[in-house]
Parts: C-alpha cells; structure tokens; sequence
C-alpha cells in the first residue's frame, strides 16, 4: 500500500514537470455584449509523456469556463481557442493558467499555476443614438458641430418653432408676433459649449433586481451611449458620478477622452455616500454659463430637482434623464420628481426598463394637462350649464 501511494505521489508530480504555456489575447479590455477570446497553448518540453491533466485559465470572470482535459507525448504541444461572453462591466483577473495533475490511482491531484495574472476591463454596452434630440446636449439642430471658437456666438444660425424645453430667452419675439407662433432663435456652438454628464450613484438611489437587471447599469448604459455619440460629433463631454469614489473628468473632445470616460464607467458603482443635490452643488464651481449639465438618476426625491433649477437660472442649460425605478420594482407610491421638473422647465427624458433608448432620448416628456370637468365660459341659457351638470351625477 504505501509503495501504491508513494508511486501514486510521484506520478502527479513529474507529470507537472517540464510543462510550458502560452495564453495569446489580442486586447486587453472587451465591452458588455462582446466576447472574450484566446488561445491556450500547453507544451510538453520533457521527454515523459503526460496524462491525466486538467487545464483551465484562473479568473473571476462571471460564467467563464475554459477547462480542458488533454494528454502529451514528447515535445508534443496542443492548442485550442477559448471564448466567453460578456455579461458584466468591472475589471477582472484573466491570463492566469492553472494545471492540475492526477494519477493513474486517483489517489492525488496536484497542481501548478503558470504566467502571472492581468487586468481585464469590461466596458459597459452602449447603445447607437441616431435619433437623440439636439436639444439634450444644446447641439445644433442638425447635430454637427462645424467649428469651435472661444465661446458661443451672439449670432443666431437659425429660427424654428419652440418646443417644451427651450429656454424663454431664445424666443425670437419679432418672427413669433409676425408668425403668431413662438419660434426661438438657435445658436452656433462653440469650445464653451461643453457637456458634462452627471451619473447619479448614491447608494440608496437605485433598484435592483438581479447584477445586470438594474436602475445602476441602466443608468450607466445610457451615459456611455451619449459618450459615444457626443465623441462622435465633436463634442467637448465630461463625467461627473458620486460612487464610492467621485470620479471628475473635465470635458474634452480629444481622441482619448471616450477610452478615459468609459473606463471610468466600467468601474464606477452606485455606492456612493454624497447625495445627488449635493453633488448638484458641489459641481458649480466646474460650470460655467453656456455649459450643460445632464443628470441621470433613478432618484425620487425632489430636493436635487431644486438644485438643478439654481443651475439653470445661472445661465447653465440642464436636462434630466430619468431612470424609471417602478420598472424594476420600487413602489409606485413612494413618488417621482417628474412634475417637480415640469414646474421648473427642466427638459425630462424618461428611460423604461426594456426600452431602447434611443427611442427615449428622442424628445423630451411632455406635460399632461387635464381638461376641465366643466366649462366655465358663460353660456346664453344659465340652466343648460345646471342640465349638464345635474347630467354629470
């Protein structure tokens, strides 16, 4: 019995001897909804051949399998390509390669592990915004920015009729008494027209139901899908989130600045301990007028919605996208702050569970005005109006 074991013993341990691999990756970062690809290489450089060996690539990657058992001759080597979906944004632990040995017994298993550990970023999905509403981002009306100078122009490149949202001081008031219509006067944009997205983090902010199904990635989805599409028009963007760290990044439309914005997204997470009002606050000094602020946020209290509205009489032009939580389960009694931004003429997008969201950034929602139980324009016949409201009952 103990020459059994001691043979057993043996076994395992040359057969971990004398092994090399080889993990290739083209790139070191992949993006929610992509894949995570390689090639694992395993070589037998010793003269004995191998048996019995299990080889799978260590990491903390969500659902990631890539074990293999595999058998060697003499500087024999075998390859094979592992690949994994992305579910998940973060940073996680790949390129580590763990090789177990057993013997013939079944009596021991050792192991070995080869190459060191990596950082593997998952950025966050992002979706295409061909339709996004210009007046989100105080882009021009067809969505191109043709130059930049030192701050916005007095010159108004264009009239149109107002929509809900524009600011009273746009109105044109000559073309609107000549036309009868409010029409607003639009302006080119310059370098000072710079937008600053605020993703809202607080800790007690957002709903969940499961990692991936949540007010948190929603609302981070949505951010790096108005990353994408404001790069791709030029435009000087920023980020501002109140996660456990505060993460600031000045806008800039330099080619980096999407790769520093969406790592940053790939990290943040909603457990911050600043409120979204006083973030609001907080972020003042880094504004400045002609500037704009987009908040996004699952919240429902109403208090930032007042500090948004201290921005906007500053000059600073602001909108709200919010991340509807009663989709993802939070009860529907405990309020929303929607009609707290129709009061202060902040533009409010709203973002379902399930919905594209290019579909919700194509306007802005519009205020639902009740109609009146009853007319109270005098009538010729007093007792008509008492018929129909004796009609009502």
């Amino acid at each position: 019995m103990v020459v059994l074991l001691a043979i057993g013993l043996v076994w395992a341990w040359l057969n971990l001897r004398g092994l090399q691999v080889q993990l290739t990756r083209l790139s070191h970062r992949g993006q929610v909804g992509g894949y995570l690809d390689g090639q694992i290489r395993v070589i037998n450089g010793n003269r004995l051949p191998k048996s019995w060996l299990e080889v799978t690539e260590v990491t903390d990657l969500p659902d990631y399998s890539s074990g293999r058992g595999i058998g060697l001759v003499r500087d024999q080597s075998r390859a094979w390509r592992v690949e994994s979906h992305l579910a998940r944004r973060g940073v996680f632990h790949v390129g580590q390669v763990e090789i177990t040995s057993q013997d013939p017994f079944g009596l021991f298993r050792l192991s070995r592990r080869f190459l060191t550990p990596q950082d593997y970023i998952v950025l966050p999905a992002a979706e295409p915004l061909p339709d996004l509403d210009p007046r989100l981002a105080s882009l021009p009306a067809d969505s191109r920015v043709n130059r930049r100078t030192a701050h916005i122009t007095p010159d108004s490149s264009r009239i149109r009729e107002y929509s809900y949202g524009d600011s009273y001081r746009r109105i044109h008031w000559p073309y609107t008494a000549r036309l009868n219509t409010l029409m607003v006067k639009e302006f080119d944009m310059g370098i000072s027209a710079e937008t600053w997205v605020l993703l809202d983090m607080y800790r007690t902010a957002h709903v969940s139901v499961d990692l991936v199904d949540n007010t948190e990635e929603l609302a981070v989805t949505t951010a790096a899908s108005l990353f994408n599409r404001l790069v791709d028009l030029s435009m000087p963007v920023g980020l501002a989130a109140n996660g456990q760290q505060i993460h600031l990044h000045r806008p800039d439309s330099s080619p980096g600045q999407l790769g520093k914005l969406m790592e940053d997204l790939a990290t943040v997470q909603a457990l911050g301990n600043v409120s979204l009002e006083r973030f609001i606050y907080d972020l003042r000094p880094h504004l400045s007028r002609f500037n704009t602020l987009i908040v996004i946020t699952p919240s429902r209290r109403t208090e930032w919605v007042t500090a948004l509205s201290t921005l906007r009489r500053q000059g600073v032009s602001v909108a709200a996208i919010y991340i509807n939580p009663v989709e993802f389960g939070a009860p529907a009694e405990t309020g929303s702050p929607i009609e707290s931004l129709f009061s202060s003429e902040v533009p409010v997008y709203q973002v379902k569970r399930g919905q594209g969201i290019n579909e919700a950034l194509r306007a802005p929602l519009q205020r639902e005005i009740a109609s009146p139980v009853a007319a109270t324009s005098p009538s010729s016949d007093p007792s008509s109006g008492s018929r129909d409201l004796n009609d009502s009952r």
